[in-house]
């Protein structure tokens, strides 16, 4: 998963924490703050400076009396292995429930797949001419690629997507909305969730640990290098090291990394190294750092169940946005869990599995809202106008159009320990705060 760690590039703590420039931070966990609720640190976006922002030429598009074409666009396959297979399915399970329960406003939802674009930027921008050529559909639910190609397309037909925001088009757009909000705030804002989840990790008052961060070699994954860097460094914490050494087709060779990892806090290695890249590259660099002797903290917005087998990831922690599905007593937990045992019996609730079950759920509670007579513009109209979503303390909520530019400061912390994973930091949310750049 090439770019997920830039989800993790936002959260933050509204009690417990000195204010930026400051000299103490909260402890993740409960002094972080709630699972729901979170200021915007007084963040006053230019809503006008929102891009895509045309009425739709075709404001019904994909609509008939009884039924929405909706289709996605992810990456389900990719040259070095990684992927967002299962958001399809995750998608599906929620349509399918929706249509069970009468569909949306009388309308059953058609949903037509997700398309894959193989992480490559020219296909991505042709599966997305062909979704809305030939497919005709309403909306892209899920949108889940590392690639913008699908952005002038989208913009020029006003269409609007839904998935998790880590790729740009989710920024600044009036038509995209990812689940958890932009993951690529500019420099006049930051917030300080990662450097809670790293706190979270130590015995002890919250210190100035030194972190590692390493990332893949692509658009995206710079930019949210760039922007994880600046928001632990904004909440305290001494970063080291925030380069992108992997390439996109996936780390062969280790040995210069982890040498400029173990020599990066003034010869000697960080306290903690998180890494913002595919899975299979997490897998290689954790396991060679080990192997090198490292005895710190390794973080990445890494989940899966299915990880548990995988005995070279034991002790390692996974940040992510909202609450794991192992936490099953969660009811929004235990629906999506139902949904899947139903509607896709065997599909582990994985990362892309749950971000497609949100995107979907959000598209569903938009539009129901919307009402009967459903548009483009009048969907768009009720999103962008103070409108917040969230799914109690499974999903943090998003606000809108705000969203639109930061992320939503919420994280969640679970480990792989001894074959299984255990939550070690609940979902807890805190607020933005500004640079002053």
């Amino acid at each position: 998963m090439v770019v997920l760690a830039t989800a993790l590039a936002a959260c933050s703590s509204s009690d417990g924490g000195a204010a930026p420039g400051g000299t103490e931070l909260a402890k993740a966990g409960p002094t972080a703050g709630p699972p729901g609720g979170w200021s915007d640190g007084g963040y006053k976006p230019d809503t006008a400076s929102l891009k895509c922002g045309s009425k739709a030429a075709d404001p019904t598009r994909g609509i008939t009396a009884d039924s929405i074409t909706i289709g996605g666009l992810a990456y389900l396959t990719s040259a070095n292995g990684s992927s967002m297979a299962g958001t399809e399915v995750g998608a599906k399970a929620r349509f399918e429930r929706a249509n069970a329960e009468g569909g949306i406003n009388g309308r059953k939802i058609n949903f037509i797949g997700v398309s894959d674009d193989g992480q490559d930027i020219a296909r991505n921008a042709q599966q997305a001419r062909r979704l809305i050529e030939q497919e005709k559909i309403f909306a892209a639910v899920p949108l889940m690629t590392s690639n913008t190609g699908y952005l002038d397309t989208f913009c020029e037909n006003v269409v609007p997507f839904f998935g998790w925001g880590f790729n740009q088009g989710y920024c600044s757009t009036a038509i995209g909305f990812g689940i958890t909000g932009c993951q690529f705030a500019n420099e006049k804002v930051a917030t300080n969730s990662l450097a809670y989840t790293i706190n979270s990790l130590f015995e002890g008052a919250p210190t100035n640990h030194t972190v590692a961060v390493v990332g893949v070699d692509n658009d995206s994954a710079r930019a949210g290098v760039k922007a994880i860097a600046r928001n632990l460094k904004a909440a305290g914490l001494d970063v080291v090291y925030a380069e992108n050494p992997i390439p996109v087709a996936g780390l062969t060779d280790t040995t210069a990394v982890v040498q400029a990892v173990m020599t990066s806090n003034d010869g000697q290695a960080p306290d903690v190294v998180y890494h913002s890249s595919d899975f299979q590259s997490v897998l290689k660099l954790s396991t060679a750092l080990k192997a090198a002797g490292y005895e710190g903290k390794q973080v990445s917005p890494t989940y899966d169940p299915r990880l548990v087998g995988v005995k070279d990831f034991d002790g390692n922690y996974g940040s992510l946005q909202w609450l794991p599905a192992s936490d099953d007593a969660n009811p929004t937990n235990k629906q999506l869990l139902a949904d899947l045992a139903k509607y896709a019996p065997g599909q582990v609730a994985s990362l892309p599995t749950m971000a497609g079950y949100f995107a979907a759920d959000m598209f569903l509670t938009a539009a129901e809202k919307a009402g009967p007579d459903l548009t483009v513009d009048k969907l768009l109209a009720v999103l962008n106008n103070n409108y917040s979503y969230q799914l109690p303390g499974s999903l943090p909520e998003s606000r809108w159009p705000l969203n639109h530019f930061i992320s939503t400061p919420c994280s969640s912390v679970a480990q792989i320990k001894d074959g299984a994973w255990r939550i070690t930091g609940p979902l807890r949310c805190g607020s933005v705060f500004l640079t002053g750049k």
